[in-house]
């Protein structure tokens, strides 16, 4: 096995090669054990073969690396003292059983409690779900219009955004111009919030991932390559 990086429009991608007997027509992909991406290749495939064919599907290349790190992972149990994710920081999940309440969640800085008429985990979870949905809504659009405020291809066109739980991707922007979020950035630091809305606002004017994109996305967030990285490595936690 040896250790490579790939150099794409996102940034640099670091995997591993190797070879197994049984793959001899096309390239398999893997984890190690600490998540990193193993590439299984044909014994007769050239280095710049093996770049050629991960650089024609990076797409596809970050689907599999957010499904498989996401299986990697412990479910999360929703029980008193769990860590959950908030703009990209850890805090204790306290639960408070108040029987004749109906659930809320409040956020004090130091942890997440959820005022709860049953402390059953499906009850926790929806009550939770609940305050992270009303914390997307809020921190969302308000980035969103502070993003497209430094885009002056954007001018005062409408803005629609639709906010979902998606499992594959975390964002995305549709020929009518409308903005599609993830729901679960909400768990990310907001550098990585406004990396996503910044890259779906550039498709506004360039519909693909060509060199015109990326020179778009240069102007409007130069640390996209750092955000981009942080998240491929971290987003996975956000997915829980």
């Amino acid at each position: 096995m040896r250790r490579s990086t790939l150099k794409t429009p996102a940034g640099p991608m670091e995997y591993t090669i190797t070879s197994r007997a049984r793959v001899t027509r096309r390239l398999h992909m893997e984890l190690d054990e600490s998540g990193g991406l193993v590439v299984v290749a044909p014994r007769h495939w050239s280095k710049a073969h093996i770049d050629a064919t991960l650089s024609q599907n990076t797409s596809r290349i970050e689907r599999f690396l957010i499904r498989a790190r996401q299986r990697q992972l412990e479910p999360l149990c929703f029980t008193e003292g769990e860590m959950h994710f908030y703009l990209g920081e850890r805090y204790p999940l306290v639960i408070d059983p108040c029987p004749k309440r109906k659930a809320a969640v409040v956020f004090s800085g130091d942890e997440i409690r959820v005022h709860a008429g049953s402390t059953d985990p499906d009850s926790i979870c929806r009550a939770l779900w609940g305050w992270y949905q009303e914390q997307a809504t809020r921190v969302l659009s308000a980035r969103l219009l502070t993003i497209a405020g430094r885009a002056d291809w954007v001018g005062d066109q409408p803005l629609p955004l639709k906010l979902r739980r998606m499992k594959r991707t975390w964002g995305n922007c549709s020929s009518r111009g409308v903005i599609k979020l993830n729901t679960h950035l909400i768990k990310a630091p907001l550098p990585v919030i406004d990396a996503v809305i910044a890259h779906e606002l550039c498709h506004l004017r360039e519909m693909n991932h060509g060199r015109a994109f990326y020179t778009l996305l240069e102007k409007l967030n130069p640390n996209w390559r750092k955000d981009r990285s942080k998240l491929r490595s971290e987003g996975n936690n956000y997915l829980l």
